[in-house]
């Protein structure tokens, strides 16, 4: 295979995160990461067979909808990225936002997928996902199907109910 022919970056979904993503959690948020239900752990392959992690994301369950939560991204690992590796990430060469859209790309069909957001980067990545407000402070929505402003309101107060998750 040859080098220009490499994919960069790859996700897998794991059954459970500490193998391959638990550094990288624990660097983020000082703790281990949750036994949540669907883990996703975006991959970088800076040679032939040679990977790190590179970003994770879990999802919850939660009726009619799915919840994001433990976005991260490798901080330390952007400056050894070569750009053109990079480039491979989009427009935007960002982890996180490649994280949260195939995590969520890998989760079928869905009516939303809900974030409880603080860390205005991370409200950025989210945005540029396809997350937007919903009436309540922090609390962001990407929205998979039609859905009238009513349900939707009354959906993200459901959701409001159990944050932070």
């Amino acid at each position: 295979m040859r080098d220009a022919a490499l994919q960069r970056f790859s996700m897998v979904e794991v059954p459970e995160a500490s193998f391959l993503a638990g550094a990288l959690f624990r660097t983020a948020f000082g703790v281990d990461p949750p036994a949540t239900p669907r883990h996703f752990v975006t991959l970088y392959q800076s040679q032939p067979g040679e990977f790190v992690a590179a970003g994770y994301i879990h999802f919850s369950p939660f009726e009619s909808v799915w919840l994001a939560g433990g976005l991260v991204a490798s901080k330390a690992l952007y400056p050894t990225i070569p750009r053109e590796h990079l480039a491979e990430l989009g427009p935007r060469p960002s982890i996180g936002e490649y994280t949260m859209r195939e995590g969520i790309a890998r989760l079928g069909d869905t009516l939303a997928v809900f974030a409880s957001i603080g860390v205005p980067r991370s409200v950025v990545v989210c945005r540029d996902v396809g997350y937007v407000d919903t009436h309540v402070e922090g609390l962001y929505a990407c929205w998979r199907r039609e859905v009238p402003p009513e349900i939707r309101k009354a959906i993200a107060e459901r959701v409001a109910r159990i944050t932070p998750f």
